[in-house]
């Protein structure tokens, strides 16, 4: 026992948000601070579970919508958008791995090899995705976070929004509605 709390959402065994009584969240469990997760995505679920926990699971709806414009509007950074990833190979383990089928191409290893710099196993590499259409080939569709241009954004909006509605659809059981992006579903991009 921690103390007592003004509400808790038990998400599932050992990742938990809990409130107290001054309206602090304290968040626990990796599946809901995934640090692999985009920083956008991190904000929301952050955001969705104080309105959880608040007991404004209506409100979720607007959240949804309201993040789903932003990233149409090109309203959130690149950066919140951005995912960083440490390689874990040498880009030539890399190479040599994907030619004997050990392991799939990934983006920021392919990045990495683009670019002609020496790379090694520990180094971090920025990207985001590019294109149109939510479901790609994410290693044939993103681009290093340097090479964003903020006056011709090519971020994938479809992409983006798409990964805010499967996070959302996590919380299904949560929440006083449907979450869906077929057509004719009400508010929903």
């Amino acid at each position: 026992m921690d103390g007592l709390y003004a509400a808790m959402l038990s998400y599932k065994m050992k990742n938990y948000a809990l409130l107290s009584d001054n309206g602090k969240v304290l968040i626990r469990g990796s599946a809901l601070k995934s640090r692999g997760m985009e920083k956008y995505l991190r904000s929301f679920l952050s955001e969705m579970i104080q309105l959880l926990l608040e007991d404004k699971a209506g409100d979720v709806q607007n959240l949804i919508e309201e993040y789903g414009e932003k990233i149409e509007k090109h309203e959130i950074s690149i950066s919140q958008l951005a995912k960083t990833e440490t390689l874990s190979d040498s880009l030539e383990a890399y190479t040599q791995k994907v030619k004997n089928k050990k392991r799939n191409p990934a983006a920021s290893y392919e990045l990495a090899l683009k670019t002609g710099r020496d790379y090694r196993a520990g180094d971090q590499i920025s990207y985001y995705v590019t294109g149109k259409v939510k479901k790609i080939r994410i290693y044939d569709n993103s681009k290093l976070l340097s090479e964003h241009n903020l006056l011709q954004p090519d971020e994938n909006v479809a992409f983006y929004q798409a990964k805010l509605i499967e996070l959302a659809k996590k919380f299904k059981e949560f929440l006083p509605f449907k979450v869906d992006t077929k057509k004719g579903s009400p508010g929903l991009f």
